[in-house]
């Protein structure tokens, strides 16, 4: 039997009533009353169906066997940061097996191409209940199946092509949306301005890119000097990897850019060098 940091007793009542632990919300509540008040710490509690109140009441007042705690991992966070956010929420999971198990490169996720391992721009950032009884690898695949429903529903493998590039190149370019737009309606003129420089040949000088494999606190002047792959300025075409963990507007952006013609404009009309978020 689950409980939520949010139930109260009644609340707590009705549930066990609907589960068949006990026959009556309204008695039990009074019980509780009766008894001195409820405070559960949200989790899992262990219980049977036609349990005594006394019962049910003495288990729902231990520990939980299995506890519960909202993890928000935001949009644009990197695998580096998904990891680091979850060993610092719950205490059993540990970021360097979080990263160890995410560079696995035997793990069958849609979309990677055959010679990545790296799981950036795959995981959906959201808000995930997770127990102390999980692993690093149960948060990882629930964040993939989330991301496969999140591109099944806005058609990533059928606009992506309609686009002339892979569902994982979609990725990458809903990643670098995600870093450098500052508010919403410049995703898709931001996906305009990326798809037309691929398709004149320029580079596409995305400062975001920059800082993907970089300190944060790297001078801007030495970033535009370096020699990586996710250098945009330095090199054409995509980077080698998504640099972020795009969530939905900017994968809807990136497989529905701005009618408009543009190869620079969304990206200079306002100041988005900064590195993300």
């Amino acid at each position: 039997f689950t409980v939520s940091g949010e139930d109260d007793v009644d609340a707590i009542g009705a549930r066990l009533e609907a589960s068949g632990i006990i026959s009556d919300a309204g008695v039990f509540s009074w019980y509780v009353e009766q008894k001195g008040g409820l405070e559960p710490e949200a989790g899992l509690y262990r219980l049977v169906p036609g349990s005594h109140l006394g019962d049910v009441l003495g288990v729902l007042r231990t520990s939980p066997s299995e506890t519960y705690r909202r993890v928000t991992f935001p949009e644009g966070f990197t695998v580096q940061q998904i990891a680091t956010r979850l060993e610092e929420e719950i205490d059993n999971l540990s970021a360097d097996s979080f990263l160890e198990i995410a560079g696995d490169p035997t793990r069958r996720v849609p979309w990677r191409p055959a010679d990545t391992s790296s799981l950036e721009g795959l995981l959906f950032p959201d808000t995930y209940q997770v127990s102390n009884a999980d692993n690093e690898g149960q948060v990882i695949e629930r964040m993939i199946e989330l991301m496969e429903r999140v591109a099944f529903q806005e058609e990533l493998e059928l606009r992506s092509s309609a686009l002339g590039v892979s569902p994982y190149e979609a990725l990458i370019v809903a990643s670098m949306i995600e870093r450098e737009a500052k508010v919403d309606g410049d995703r898709a003129l931001i996906a305009r301005v990326i798809y037309n420089r691929l398709e004149l040949g320029m580079n596409l000088e995305i400062d975001a890119t920059l800082y993907y494999d970089s300190p944060p606190d790297t001078p801007f002047v030495v970033l535009r000097a370096k020699d990586s792959p996710y250098n945009t300025y330095l090199y054409g075409g995509l980077p080698p990897t998504p640099i972020a963990n795009p969530g939905r507007a900017s994968i809807r952006a990136a497989l529905n850019p701005s009618p408009n013609p543009s190869s620079g404009n969304a990206l200079r009309s306002r100041p988005v060098a900064s590195s993300g978020r």
